[in-house]
């Protein structure tokens, strides 16, 4: 009889211990898989695919050199959808954006590499970016409205180099910048953009594909947030 109850209370141990030695297991591996994705990311807090890409993208830190290295698939940033891989941090008010960007892979002429201002990760999100295709073609890219077509204005090609990026929301106007390799920093223009407060400030990389994969170097990152415009003046009486 006691072999029996013995032998009951280990089959019980078992039934009990086996599947909460699993669980804890499975907790052990999320956490794992949760710290590897959120790991330290610099200046940035997120590192996310947009659009589930057929292949999957990612960002790596170099905290000795302070350089992004972000690896992007997908279709494109465009149309009413978008797909790419996007670093990004929530941030509110005024502020700059300067960037540093190097293709490191061949490509399609049009894959591009990107400071963005984005509402939201998902696909269809409002979004204003500064951009720079594969080709050297510099431009300035929105979507307005959620699901909306993506408008554009695209500046003559300059031909593959290192392009230095800056872009500047202050209130509602977004100015941005650009020079390649060792030229001065110029204003291409500035522009409308009712984003709001937060926004998710950051850099993406699409390879302009479903099956390649696009790779680009940041460097020089910098984000810097601006006081507020002082008030006009009072008006006389």
């Amino acid at each position: 009889m006691a072999a029996n109850l013995v032998g009951r209370l280990l089959r019980n141990w078992n039934s009990y211990t086996i599947p909460c030695m699993r669980e804890l297991l499975l907790l052990c591996l999320l956490a794992v898989s949760t710290f590897a994705q959120s790991g330290n990311l610099g200046l940035f807090t997120n590192s996310d695919d947009v659009g589930a890409p057929l292949l999957k993208g990612s960002a790596e830190y170099d905290p000795a050199t302070k350089q992004y290295k972000i690896t992007g698939t997908g279709t494109d940033i465009w149309g009413k959808a978008d797909q790419f891989h996007y670093l990004w941090r929530q941030i509110s008010g005024d502020f700059s954006v300067t960037a540093t960007a190097k293709f490191l892979t061949d490509g399609i002429d049009h894959r591009k590499a990107v400071i963005m201002l984005r509402q939201t990760p998902d696909a269809d999100s409002p979004f204003i970016h500064l951009v720079i295709h594969g080709n050297g073609m510099p431009g300035v890219q929105f979507r307005n409205v959620k699901s909306d077509n993506t408008n554009t204005v695209d500046l003559p090609i300059e031909g593959p180099g290192v392009w230095h990026m800056k872009l500047m929301r202050q209130g509602s106007t977004i100015t941005v910048w650009i020079a390649r390799d060792d030229g001065l920093m110029r204003e291409l223009g500035h522009t409308q953009n009712q984003l709001g407060s937060p926004v998710l400030v950051g850099l993406g990389v699409s390879s302009h594909s479903q099956t390649a994969l696009n790779t680009v170097q940041f460097s020089d990152v910098n984000i810097e947030q601006l006081a507020p415009p002082a008030p006009a003046p009072a008006a006389s009486k």
